[in-house]
């Protein structure tokens, strides 16, 4: 953290196993929902790897071995093509982490201090293990989980994006791929080994990986803590329990109004006052502008190719996921109400919003937008995070942000993340290779 992310390495130096030419790697995914199958579709076709998956339970991976021993698992979409090359399927992380050279994490964010310590004993120095995408406070988890181990720690890392928007159809043989984003943000730990994992990803999820300084970055620049949340809450706060025909139901993007999109802006704005707030107050030390742009420049980027851009809600009324329908359950035949604990809320907020909401209150900044959407969510989740604009303990006491760390003013947040930019993830007896 802080520190600039170093390229000019002579690769020779050691065996780290990103470093080598030719490298063909064993990679293991861990998970078995959309962002899984489409990794294990993209990452068949694109990297010349070995590809085991590591499901959640022995009953999920007897799905998918069922759904693959038929005619296989394949994309449709922006991407149509085949996962060909998965060796294994199994629920025992003894089978498929060992010896993994690339171990990815893609569960929802409430998941991965589970999934970390299910695979943690079977971890190695020269495993790179990542998090798709990495919603706020993973470093934290992770760094914890893999330091109360007596072996040496792997490499962290975490994309603060995942490359597509995909939906699973059937687990095991098909999923859609409704869009490539044209670039996604990474972050490692430590910071010098950015690059070279950023290269070898991008060849393998076929879009620009992004390397930056900081996973501070990932969590306070992360686009769907503010897309999703308020497009939910412009949809539904005014919603007193009527059900939904079919028909009647939302489309999330497609229908999203002028205020909605002047709402997303402004969490997008109060999470750059936080982001110049700890910039400035650690004199540069903490370097977050790589993974933090206001959201409507990140539209441009990401969706620029597939969409219009003039507005924010212009992008999300013209983008490639326009037709989404907002969520919803179905309480009886042909009947529905607003899905809260959709992962648009359950997710984006306590792993979003809330972990913004955190470095405001370390960086002294007021957030009236985000604490409304929060204030919000968390009555229709029957959840306690903030009251009078502050974290409460009832609902904040098991989430990955800085204050469950004993961080609670700048200067120990500067020093977390300087001490394990340098270090984590790095032998004692040689420094990292990054090839030039």
């Amino acid at each position: 953290m802080g520190m600039a992310i170093d390229r000019t390495h002579d690769a020779a130096s050691n065996g780290w196993p990103f470093d080598a030419a030719g490298w063909r790697p064993s990679i293991t995914i861990c998970g078995s929902g959309n962002g899984a199958h489409a990794l294990s579709v993209v990452a068949s076709q694109n990297a010349h790897a070995d590809i085991d998956w590591l499901a959640g339970s022995e009953e999920r991976a007897r799905l998918l071995r069922r759904g693959l021993s038929g005619n296989g698992l394949r994309s449709t979409g922006a991407v149509a093509a085949r996962a060909d090359r998965i060796r294994r399927i199994s629920a025992d992380p003894a089978e498929v982490i060992p010896g993994a050279d690339l171990v990815l994490i893609l569960v929802p964010a409430f998941a991965h201090g589970r999934v970390l310590r299910r695979i943690a004993p079977y971890l190695s120095e020269g495993t790179a293990l990542g998090c798709m995408p990495a919603r706020g406070g993973f470093e934290f988890e992770a760094t914890e989980v893999l330091a109360s181990g007596a072996r040496e720690h792997p490499t962290i890392f975490g994309l603060q994006t995942l490359p597509w928007s995909t939906r699973v159809t059937r687990p095991g043989e098909l999923v859609h791929i409704g869009a490539v984003k044209r670039e996604v943000v990474l972050a490692a730990l430590p910071t010098s080994r950015a690059a070279a994992i950023a290269e070898r990803l991008e060849g393998m999820l076929g879009t620009h990986v992004n390397p930056t300084d900081s996973f501070l970055g990932l969590t306070l620049g992360n686009p769907g803590q503010f897309i999703h949340p308020a497009l939910m809450y412009g949809h539904f706060r005014s919603w007193r329990g009527e059900e939904y025909d079919e028909h009647a139901i939302p489309l999330l993007y497609a229908q999203a109004t002028h205020e909605m999109g002047e709402l997303v802006g402004r969490l997008s704005h109060e999470a750059l006052a936080v982001t110049r707030q700890l910039e400035a107050g650690s004199g540069g030390i903490l370097n977050l502008r790589g993974g933090v742009i206001p959201i409507h420049a990140w539209l441009r980027r990401v969706y620029g190719h597939l969409c219009e851009t003039s507005t924010i809600a212009a992008s999300f009324r013209t983008g490639p996921i326009k037709a989404r329908k907002a969520p919803m359950l179905e309480v009886r035949p042909g009947k529905f109400v607003p899905n809260f604990g959709y992962r648009y809320l359950s997710e984006d907020v306590p792993f979003g919003l809330v972990a913004t909401h955190a470095l405001a209150e370390i960086a002294d900044i007021k957030t009236p937008a985000i604490d409304e959407v929060i204030t919000w969510t968390q009555s229709v989740l029957n959840r306690n995070y903030i009251a009078g604009g502050r974290l409460q303990a009832a609902d904040t006491s098991e989430l990955p942000i800085p204050q469950n760390y004993g961080i609670t003013n700048l200067t120990e947040l500067i020093d977390w993340y300087s001490q394990r930019a340098a270090t984590f993830g790095v032998s004692r007896l040689r420094e990292p290779a990054i090839p030039r």
